[in-house]
């Protein structure tokens, strides 16, 4: 009873509650959890989707597929860095790591699209959900710096500048410029909350995704704007795959 209550609470946190002799329910669960400590001040994404886009990091070094590993809203950069560590653990040679944010924090979501949870999280946030591409202030207890995402990345972590590419503001004039020079793609991990923020990435950079490489959705069970930007980019372009749950929200699929 108080394991779970603690699990309920932590969970909500981004953490989970493990006992000294509990058992690793996923596999490379305990390097993994090494790795998530490293970047856990630096992400708010749960543990199951952290430890899952860690082994599918490392599933992508073993296997040898080629591409880049791609974050689309990186707060803080966590999610990058525990791809970048996976990198460092099982890549013969290092990867190019593109992180697309604004830095700025997220535009207002828009209420035609995006579903009451987003209104509603707008309003808290003392936003209006208008749709706008300006940040949405008070949204997070703090705001994703490129600062932030800099000191993780090549001061902690001490990944080559060489391979790290940080490409700020919004996704809608971002992605038009810089997408035709990505080359393949291994991950793809959007992060978008957003029906626009996430069909925007989806027509830009799906089709540089290999053959085999992950697509994740950090929101698609969170927020209906996202869930709409997904399902209708699957069906008009024929995209027959199957939908992982990581967990409530997240899910995942593998490029046929």
């Amino acid at each position: 009873m108080l394991k779970r209550l603690l699990n309920s609470i932590a969970h909500k946190m981004g953490y989970a509650v493990v006992e000294a002799g509990d058992h690793c329910t996923y596999d490379l669960e305990q390097e993994a959890r090494q790795h998530i400590d490293a970047v856990r001040s630096h992400t708010m994404v749960v543990y199951e989707k952290l430890v899952t886009l860690y082994q599918q990091a490392v599933f992508c070094e073993r296997q040898g597929l080629a591409g880049s590993f791609v974050e689309c809203g990186t707060w803080k950069g966590g999610a990058v860095g525990l791809m970048a560590l996976a990198n460092l653990a099982h890549g013969q040679t290092r990867r190019h790591l593109h992180l697309f944010d604004s830095f700025a924090g997220i535009p207002e979501p828009n209420a035609a699209v995006d579903g009451e949870a987003a209104v509603r999280f707008a309003r808290e946030a003392g936003g209006k959900a208008d749709g706008q591409l300006v940040a949405l202030k008070n949204a997070y207890r703090e705001t994703g710096t490129l600062a932030a995402n800099k000191e993780l990345l090549e001061e902690r972590i001490g990944y080559p500048k060489t391979h790290l590419h940080y490409h700020e503001g919004w996704f809608q004039d971002t992605l038009p410029q810089t997408a035709a020079e990505l080359g393949d793609i291994a991950i793809l991990r959007l992060d978008g909350d957003w029906y626009d923020s996430t069909r925007v990435c989806l027509q830009h950079l799906y089709d540089k995704v290999v053959r085999g490489g992950f697509i994740i959705i950090d929101d698609y069970g969170c927020y209906a704007g996202c869930k709409k930007a997904v399902d209708e980019y699957m069906q008009e372009n024929a995209i027959n795959a199957y939908l992982h749950h990581i967990d409530r929200e997240a899910r995942y699929w593998l490029k046929p």
